[in-house]
Order: structure tokens, then C-alpha cells, then sequence
């Protein structure tokens, strides 16, 4: 089982919407077997600085095996920072959860 941060926009969006969103990108991956790390579930709070969450959403990435980028997240300059990092740190960043697939079976 691997272990997948989710990266999406989360700032201007509604709670109906991001909840929406990360809750679709969570069940996914859980059906695949993986443990989804959703950024909602780690803060934990919509009223948190902006900073302080992403203190938080940075230390739960760096527990995980990969990304999954939402479709949104070039909007975010929260999620931009996240996939930056990711990159550098030669994490593997998907875009769509079907690419799980071949990842969990060649690691």
C-alpha cells in the first residue's frame, strides 16, 4: 500500500466544492488499495492561516510515496508549492489516478 498526497486548490473555492473534489480524488485511490493523504483531513480546521496549514500539508507530504495533482491545482499557489517540492524531492506526481496502476506494480 502506498501512501498518496492529494494536491488541488483549496483557497476561493468553496467547502462544498474542495470537499467535493478531494473526497472524489480520496475514494479513488482508496479503491485502488493506496492510503489517500487529503490536505482537508490534515488541517483540519477552514479557518487556519494560510501558512500554517501549509506547514502542516508540507510535513504530511513528505510521509508519502507519491502525488496526485488534481486538475485544479495550477490555480493554487499552495498545490504549485506542494508539486514543486515533490519534483525536486523526485517524488512521482500523477495527474490521474488510472496511473497508479503501473506505479504500485513496478515499486
Amino acid at each position: 500500500m502506498k501512501k498518496i498526497y492529494i494536491a488541488g486548490k483549496v483557497t476561493g473555492l468553496s467547502t462544498a466544492e474542495c470537499t467535493m473534489n478531494f473526497g472524489i480524488a480520496q475514494v479513488a485511490i482508496e479503491k485502488l488499495g493506496h492510503q489517500a493523504v487529503n490536505p482537508l483531513e490534515v488541517v483540519n480546521d477552514w479557518k487556519c492561516p494560510w501558512d500554517l496549514a501549509m506547514r502542516k500539508c508540507i510535513a504530511a507530504l513528505m510521509q508519502c510515496d507519491a502525488v496526485l495533482a488534481l486538475e485544479n491545482c495550477s490555480q493554487s499557489e499552495g498545490a504549485t508549492i506542494e508539486l514543486q517540492l515533490a519534483h525536486k524531492l523526485r517524488m512521482p506526481i500523477f495527474y490521474e489516478v488510472e496511473h497508479f496502476t503501473k506505479f504500485t506494480k513496478v515499486a
